[in-house]
């Protein structure tokens, strides 16, 4: 069996070549023979008006019986016997047609004799005369149905004779095309079974390569000769690399370590730059950024936006009594129930100390804020448990809106600062009226325990 990809390709292109060939001249022969039974059709369809216009000649000089009909069939069966010499050299069987226009021919003379007989002949010569011209008549009609009759036969003839042809070609063509098909079939499938059998083999030792097995070979089992030549190369060069590479896959571990470490430290970076690093919120420059774009994209949305400004209540207590560590768990505490408290698309950053900025960000309308504002407010009052102790705090929050307040980033940021500062020196003022309030009343009753120790 041939064992090269080039020769199975030689004999399936090959193969094909003939095949469309022999398709070809297969075509062009039905062609032609279609050409000639046309040829042949047109010949006795001529013929067949010939013998149409004969028949209304005849009848003509059944009718008239004069020198003008006599000279108008002669002219119109000699026609007729000037085409049948012409076709008689084709293919068309006209030997019974010639036959029929020649006696035809006989009885035209006959009855030319009998019309052009001279005169003063007796009266049953005239009636003998006039028997034997009705009995030509009646020749004549069954001479003309017989060249219809056999017209028609020889028709059919050229009919039976094309389509035997035509089967004979086509059942030629066939067998030649399943032929030729099984061929071309059988070799396509033999190249693609060799194919893909050295191909698997080239692909499997490639892969066994790029993985680091210098010692992989290509066993050149079922290949074709150029699948053969390209494995002994491979081979050769898997022992070359085998010897000169020693340090390689360790190289290739150590390299991948570093790129590993730089990444991580290359993204630890970028996320220390952009975050707090107690509570892992935006610092001030990152929700400066996000801010900008997102009253970019409110101005081009038409929608709204608001900056709160959280400052919290009381913090500084917690980091005097319970420690710093304390105050630490308190603001990391206070970050998740703010991102707890936003949607995903909102922005929540610390911007220092106990000072938290968040960007209610998309809004349609400023309706539902006031209920957001109660609900981060809520948020943060919740306790919190360090260490066997509740820790709580309360909180001050500013807001300004865009655009009804501002439309750049500094002034919204200011109007919220300013707006919480307000809130909270409102909130120390009422803490210290209490505070005095409280010291006049205990004020009153140590004046009254006083004045009742003195009475007793």
């Amino acid at each position: 069996m041939v064992d090269s990809l080039f020769k199975k390709m030689f004999v399936l292109s090959t193969t094909t070549m003939i095949l469309t060939l022999f398709i070809v001249v297969s075509f062009v022969k039905i062609n032609d023979q279609q050409k000639v039974t046309k040829a042949e059709l047109d010949q006795i369809i001529d013929l067949q008006l010939c013998v149409d216009l004969l028949r209304s000649q005849l009848w003509v000089l059944q009718q008239f019986s004069d020198a003008s009909s006599f000279n108008q069939i002669g002219s119109v069966q000699a026609e007729l016997t000037t085409k049948l010499t012409a076709y008689k050299g084709n293919n068309l069987q006209l030997d019974n047609i010639q036959r029929m226009n020649h006696s035809l021919h006989t009885l035209l003379l006959k009855e030319k004799s009998l019309y052009f007989a001279p005169q003063g002949q007796s009266q049953s010569q005239v009636n003998s005369s006039l028997s034997a011209r009705a009995l030509i008549h009646s020749r004549y009609n069954m001479i003309v149905q017989n060249m219809t009759e056999e017209l028609a036969y020889v028709h059919q003839l050229v009919l039976n004779r094309n389509a035997s042809h035509l089967a004979n070609v086509m059942s030629t063509a066939a067998a030649w095309l399943i032929l030729c098909s099984i061929l071309v079939s059988l070799t396509a499938w033999l190249i693609l079974f060799r194919f893909k059998s050295g191909a698997e083999a080239m692909k499997t030792a490639i892969l066994n390569l790029a993985q680091g097995r210098l010692d992989t070979k290509v066993q050149a089992v079922k290949m074709d000769s150029e699948f053969r030549v390209i494995a002994n190369f491979f081979n050769q060069m898997t022992v070359s690399l085998s010897q000169s590479t020693v340090t390689k896959k360790e190289l290739e571990e150590e390299i991948i370590r570093q790129t590993e470490q730089l990444k991580y430290k290359q993204n630890q970076l970028l996320f220390l730059s952009e975050h707090d690093s107690l509570t892992n919120l935006m610092n001030r420059r990152a929700f400066d950024k996000q801010l900008e774009q997102s009253i970019i994209k409110a101005r081009r949305s038409g929608h709204k936006l608001a900056v709160l400004f959280i400052d919290l209540d009381d913090f500084k207590v917690i980091n005097d009594c319970y420690g710093h560590d304390a105050g630490d768990y308190m603001l990391v505490k206070v970050a998740e129930r703010l991102l707890d408290c936003v949607r995903e698309s909102d922005i929540v950053g610390r911007i220092g100390g106990d000072e938290f900025v968040v960007c209610l960000d998309l809004l349609n309308d400023l309706e539902g804020i006031p209920r957001k504002i109660q609900q981060i407010s809520a948020a943060i009052q919740r306790p919190v448990l360090f260490e066997e102790c509740e820790l709580s705090v309360g909180s001050s929050i500013g807001i300004a809106c865009y655009p009804d307040q501002g439309s750049s980033k500094a002034a919204l940021i200011s109007i919220a600062d300013k707006a919480m500062y307000v809130q909270k020196e409102s909130k120390d003022r009422n803490a210290l009226e209490k505070r005095q309030k409280l010291a006049v009343q205990e004020d009153k009753k140590v004046i009254e325990m006083f004045s009742q120790h003195n009475k007793q």
